[in-house]
């Protein structure tokens, strides 16, 4: 079975990024001070009723971060909510009911929409993606290309719409670029291939972390031509990056990796959108990682609507 990549969870390193963007949202919003236009109108004791409603048709990601953004900022106010993450809605529909200080409601309304809308754009454009190979064996995948500070927030949306993670961070996994063997060519003055890096990169993190959890961890190599393709799977790595291939030549990529090294995991990257990455699916690729799902998704527009 292929080694995959760990997928983020809503466990406790997730919820601590949350908190942490959550506490930012507020210094952002209130600075040292306080919402100067709620406390002048609205009286301490009011109460009242919002409504999180759809204005687009999307998929919900990021529910509980609302429950967090209650508890951490000690609102006096209570969820309902009505839709789970990963399902898909449409205009109109009621996402989640918010109860009680008015005040609360008010001076949080921004942190939670920017939060909620950020999280169900990336779930959306992701099941977009998803929904266009569907009918072949690819699996869609994220990258590291995401906001600062919100990796993990966006790799569980990337989930929510139907996606998988890629890995989180360079501890993660290992992934052998042109660069890497540049480097090791100058420096050790031996001439060298990027699948000469396989065994030495296995080696090392043995070494480092023992037999099992070496033998567990990911090593990918970037290639971006078939010579080189040809060169790296003998080494058996786990995975090989396609790096920028038309479909003829991802597809000649494919016919190589079934007739040398059936094992390998074969992954396609760049030049990646709506329009193309359909093609690229029917090649026989196993992976298409696409940097869009985080850089390129827009916020779904959501109503915060009081109930009279």
């Amino acid at each position: 079975m292929p080694k995959e990549y760990h997928q983020v969870a809503w466990d406790d390193l997730l919820q601590d990024d949350c908190r942490q963007l959550i506490a930012l949202a507020v210094r952002e919003d209130l600075g040292r001070e306080h919402d100067w236009s709620t406390l002048s109108i609205v009286p301490e004791s009011a109460t009242g009723q919002v409504r999180i409603v759809a204005r687009q048709a999307g998929v919900l990601a990021g529910g509980k971060v609302v429950d967090l953004i209650i508890q951490d900022l000690e609102l006096d106010v209570t969820a309902t909510h009505h839709v789970e993450d990963r399902t898909a809605i449409e205009p109109g529909d009621r996402l989640i009911t918010l109860e009680g200080s008015v005040r609360d409601l008010l001076t949080t309304e921004r942190i939670v929409l920017n939060f909620l809308g950020r999280l169900v754009g990336v779930a959306t454009l992701t099941r977009t993606y998803v929904e266009k190979v569907q009918g072949t064996e690819a699996k869609v995948y994220d990258t590291r290309k995401t906001t600062p500070g919100w990796r993990r927030l966006e790799k569980y949306a990337v989930q929510c719409g139907g996606g998988t993670n890629h890995r989180t961070g360079l501890y993660e996994a290992v992934m052998l670029k042109d660069n890497h063997l540049a480097w090791y060519i100058e420096s050790t003055g031996k001439q060298a291939h990027l699948g000469d890096l396989v065994p030495v990169v296995r080696q090392f993190l043995i070494d480092q972390l023992g037999e099992v959890s070496g033998q567990k961890r990911i090593i990918e190599i970037e290639v971006d031509r078939l010579e080189q393709l040809r060169e790296v799977l003998p080494s058996q790595p786990d995975i090989v990056l396609l790096d920028n291939m038309d479909c003829v030549t991802l597809s000649a990529a494919v016919a190589m990796r079934n007739e040398l090294a059936p094992g390998v995991q074969l992954e396609a990257s760049g030049g990646v959108n709506l329009d193309t990455i359909g093609p690229i699916a029917q090649t026989g690729v196993d992976r298409i990682s696409v940097g869009a799902l985080t850089h390129s998704a827009v916020n779904v527009d959501l109503g915060y609507d009081w109930v009279v």
